[in-house]
């Protein structure tokens, strides 16, 4: 083979790229190939010509799907008490019955009539949460709430007076040296009113009581944002890797069980924020690929179909305004990290962090309405949207987030209270004469000046990034300082990172409906936001059969993934070109797949091509592009299309032949 300069053939070269920029990918070489003895391999049909793909030792690459196992363990769990003579005296009890949702359990039993059933979980401070649920004779309990490294007590009692007493020990903790103090709790039993915390990493979702006890917690990894649906569900970010750091490849719709309902994949990646419109569809914060967008884009889902339906792109949207606003190298100048919608105006609302301002524009035309904003971030061009502050005591917005409007038509948003805009790394120690604020404003719209209504909050409240400033159902508020600066800050150091989970702490505030605080609490972890609902919202909506005694029905369907992405539509290669996989080099190359998702774990360099082959013992053969020359690498090929069967993985790199030594089973 001829050699280059550098005494390195083209192959070689390969090597090294690979093995430099793609950290979990290793060079296998083997040394004798074998033929596979594995049972399963029988029955596969095998054209003569491919006998080389299962003479050579390969291993399954699993097609993981979240919906499918969770499905799985569904109907492991109803098999198993259609089998069973179950009664209220001896019930079947599932502890997590979809391995999502640690301290859940569903208990499962029949009645000789159909009869309502009241559940009550005893709790540890006089505190117990009780349920009834509707009358059947096949009774599926939902028990959200249980204790951690406890053994919990239920009591169930049917309307015709038959009691028994469960005991259900949860052996699982989120984080038992976890550290919060409640130094207020004016309450009492709250009945199933829980706190639900998110984190932008590390420690995930889940929920306190009013004593500072963990009543539920995802252990899916679940991050930033929450959206309390209208259904009783919740919307949060899921765990796959977006298009960039900041954000997640979509959202993930999940029930107290943490059953996945839907997973929507958005092209653009999620980040932030989400809001639920009355139609049930969903604005979803997120980047428009292919411009110099980023962070500053909104689209509304489709709840059923996962489609987009409307786009609102506030970069577009400014320079319209202005066509000077901004330049090519202002790709993060907006920020977005909170959206509500006012449906007295018809108007979605915006905090744009970078701009430290609040936008609103309106739901058809796009066009803004407003900018609660100091005019320094704006050019002159934008004054007629500029809102003037007036009083004293005005504080435009900094660096806030989490906006919201009020029952009575008032704008609130968690104020951070540190520059954003143009920001720069920066020692901890400039901050500390900072202050945060919970802020509530009143906007007279028709002379554009704005007052506070309402403000909470100083220097020993100052939270550096994310918090919350959330409403109850009962007209209660949530102060969530998330990201407080703790005794182990190093304030000398010279970037002041927000992303370091165990230095900040937050405190959760409980304000009723005359701002007297209820709850005090402290927690030595820092949260993205905090949200206060019923954990039991999905009473109404209990699980049963579609009909008494309807066993083979349960409510429980299968979860779906939906996606904003085209499907990969692959090229069928002929069987002479199949044949030419034959001579290749062994190359272990790290892919995941999931939901027929199969993307690379590393890095490839710029100046190469990836092309990845499936090809089947039948001789079938298709051919996917995964990065083009000089092109970023896609995040991922979706497989819809690839017929079923099995299909051994080669990899094309810059015309160099790989085989990966991995199989798929396209079901």
């Amino acid at each position: 083979m001829k050699k280059n300069n550098s005494g390195l053939n083209k192959k070689q070269k390969l090597y090294a790229m690979i093995a430099a920029l793609a950290a979990i990918v290793a060079i296998v070489v083997m040394i004798t190939l074998f033929i596979k003895t594995k049972e399963d391999d029988t029955d596969i049909e095998v054209n003569e010509n491919f006998e080389f793909l299962v003479e050579k030792e390969s291993s399954l690459l699993e097609n993981y799907s979240i919906n499918a196992t969770q499905q799985g363990l569904q109907d492991d769990f109803m098999a198993k008490y259609e089998k069973g003579n179950y009664d209220i005296s001896n019930p079947l009890v599932v502890v997590n019955p979809f391995n999502a949702s640690p301290q859940t359990a569903l208990i499962l039993f029949k009645t000789s009539k159909s009869e309502k059933v009241t559940m009550t979980l005893k709790g540890k401070h006089n505190d117990d949460w009780t349920r009834t649920f509707e009358a059947s004779k096949d009774h599926y309990i939902p028990v959200f709430g249980l204790y951690g490294n406890y053994t919990n007590q239920v009591v169930l009692k049917t309307e015709s007076g038959k009691q028994a007493t469960i005991e259900i020990k949860i052996e699982d903790s989120v984080d038992p040296n976890a550290k919060v103090d409640v130094t207020a709790n004016n309450l009492g039993n709250q009945n199933g009113q829980v706190y639900f915390a998110t984190s932008s990493l590390g420690v995930g979702s889940l929920a306190y009581d009013n004593y500072g006890e963990v009543r539920w917690y995802s252990s899916m990894g679940y991050t930033k944002g929450m959206t309390l649906l209208q259904n009783g569900n919740l919307l949060l970010s899921n765990v796959n890797i977006g298009p960039d750091v900041t954000s997640t490849s979509g959202v993930v719709e999940i029930d107290l069980f943490g059953r996945v309902v839907n997973e929507y994949e958005i092209e653009g990646g999620y980040h932030h924020d989400a809001y639920e419109l009355e139609s049930g569809n969903l604005l979803i914060l997120t980047t428009k690929m292919g411009t110099e967008s980023f962070a500053d884009d909104v689209i509304e889902l489709d709840r059923e179909s996962g489609q987009v339906v409307k786009e609102w792109n506030l970069r577009d949207i400014v320079t319209k305004v202005d066509p000077n606003f901004l330049t090519e190298n202002d790709i993060a100048w907006g920020w977005l990290n909170s959206v509500t919608f006012d449906k007295s105006k018809n108007a979605i609302i915006l905090s744009v962090r970078n701009q430290n301002s609040v936008v609103s524009i309106d739901y058809n035309s796009g066009e803004i309405n407003w900018i609660l904003g100091d005019k320094k971030y704006w050019t002159n061009k934008f004054d007629k949207y500029l809102i003037k502050g007036t009083g004293s005591d005005f504080i435009y917005p900094s660096g806030q987030h989490s906006v919201n409007i009020t029952s009575d038509g008032k704008l609130s948003i968690f104020n951070n209270g540190y520059n954003a805009n143009n920001e720069v790394p920066t020692p901890c120690n400039k901050f500390t004469n900072n202050a945060s604020y919970a802020m509530v404003y009143n906007l007279n719209l028709d002379n554009m000046t704005a007052s506070v209504d309402y403000k909470f909050g100083g220097k020993e409240y100052f939270s550096y990034a994310l918090s919350s400033y959330t409403y109850t159902s009962n007209n209660h508020k949530i102060f969530n300082s998330g990201w407080h600066f703790t005794d182990k800050v190093e304030y000398d150091n010279p970037l002041c990172d927000q992303f370091t989970n165990d230095q900040y702490d937050s405190y959760i505030i409980e304000f009723d409906e005359n701002n007297n605080i209820v709850l005090n609490m402290h927690i030595d972890e820092s949260k993205f936001e905090v949200l206060k609902s019923d954990i039991y919202n999905l009473a109404e909506n209990s699980v049963k059969p579609k009909k008494s005694g309807d066993v083979k029905n349960y409510t429980f369907p299968k979860g779906r993934y939906l996606s904003t992405f085209p499907v990969d539509v692959p090229e069928e290669l002929t069987e002479e070109e199949a044949l030419q996989f034959e001579q290749n080099d062994p190359l272990l190359i790290s892919y995941i797949i999931h939901d027929n998702r199969f993307r690379l774990s590393g890095a490839v360099p710029t100046e190469m091509d990836m092309k990845i082959i499936f090809i089947s013992p039948s001789g079938k053969a298709y051919r996917y592009t995964l990065k083009e020359k000089g092109q970023e690498i896609k995040q991922f090929i979706i497989l819809d299309k690839l017929p079923k069967g099995r299909y051994y993985v080669y990899a094309s790199m810059n015309d160099f032949v790989y085989n990966t030594t991995q199989y798929i089973e396209m079901k």
